[in-house]
């Protein structure tokens, strides 16, 4: 069953929308965004709601297609035509355009969505995965970008290969680590857990080192979802030539690639948090 936009997002977005784009840039925005053809009449208001509630009608991905059209009102700074001719009038649009990104990011999160850079709008919240996104976006790290972008893209129509993007997410950002570091590792044989093996040893953070019994519980819990995260990724890769009664027992539902995604984006963040300052936290345990 299709998840439709929330009737409180349709209304707040014809309000806020029209405040920023012509007719033309509207017409654009949702065109673009595979919404249905039929342009609709009125203000530019009442184009907004018409459409969006057309969008959760005849669309059979609604959120996909609202994360497309408000990805360049989320992500950038649509054109303001006084920033030319009046500071204090640039630095009350920046305040106005940030409080209304921050209004369609609340009015969403009341209804269990929460839209991700890259114009991607998932279920159950995505605070591990905006953390990682923010180191990602620090460091310029495409190979992780591309792979993030693919699993949340995948969620709902396909669910195995979103638990495997998931898997390649994680395998990027450890194998980033690496790189910083120079530590070698074989880029086409080595497993996500030999990989997790080779950072775990440069942090510093294996369980069997740890003398506190919690700390050593939670180190023992990402080792676990490393190894999880490498098998749920290997059902995607031996999904060939499986009887259809394997398939079934071994379905992978939404609900659990947002499992894998989350899980595997909250050590993907860890990790990459870590890459300035590993060095000096192994010092000072070593001191």
């Amino acid at each position: 069953m299709k998840t439709k936009i929330p009737a409180a997002t349709i209304g707040l977005l014809s309000q806020i929308l029209p405040d920023y784009y012509t007719h033309n840039d509207i017409d654009g925005l949702f065109l673009t965004a595979s919404a249905p053809e039929n342009i609709p009449e009125g203000s530019k208001s009442s184009k907004v709601l018409t459409w969006l509630r057309a969008v959760n009608a005849e669309s059979p991905d609604p959120l996909a297609v609202l994360g497309t059209i408000i990805e360049d009102f989320m992500d950038k700074e649509p054109y303001n035509p006084n920033k030319f001719f009046d500071k204090k009038s640039d630095d009350e649009y920046a305040r106005k355009l940030k409080d209304a990104q921050e209004k369609i990011t609340q009015s969403l999160a009341k209804d269990g969505l929460s839209y991700t850079r890259g114009g991607y709008i998932t279920k159950g919240g995505s605070i591990p995965t905006l953390s990682l996104q923010e180191n990602v976006e620090k460091r310029g790290l495409s190979a992780v970008e591309i792979e993030i972008k693919r699993a949340l893209n995948n969620v709902e129509s396909d669910p195995l290969a979103a638990a495997h993007n998931a898997g390649c997410v994680l395998e990027a950002a450890l194998k980033a680590y690496l790189a910083h570091y120079n530590i070698a590792y074989k880029e086409d044989s080595d497993t996500l857990s030999a990989l997790w093996q080779k950072v775990v040893e440069h942090i510093g953070i294996h369980p069997k080192e740890m003398d506190d019994k919690d700390l050593k519980k939670i180190a023992s819990g990402l080792f676990s979802i490393v190894d999880g995260t490498m098998h749920l990724r290997n059902k995607k890769s031996s999904a060939h030539g499986r009887s259809e009664e394997q398939m079934k027992q071994s379905a992978i539902r939404p609900r659990h690639a947002r499992l894998a995604i989350h899980a595997s984006h909250t050590v993907s963040a860890y990790i990459l948090e870590l890459l300035e300052g590993s060095k000096s936290q192994n010092t000072e345990a070593a001191a």
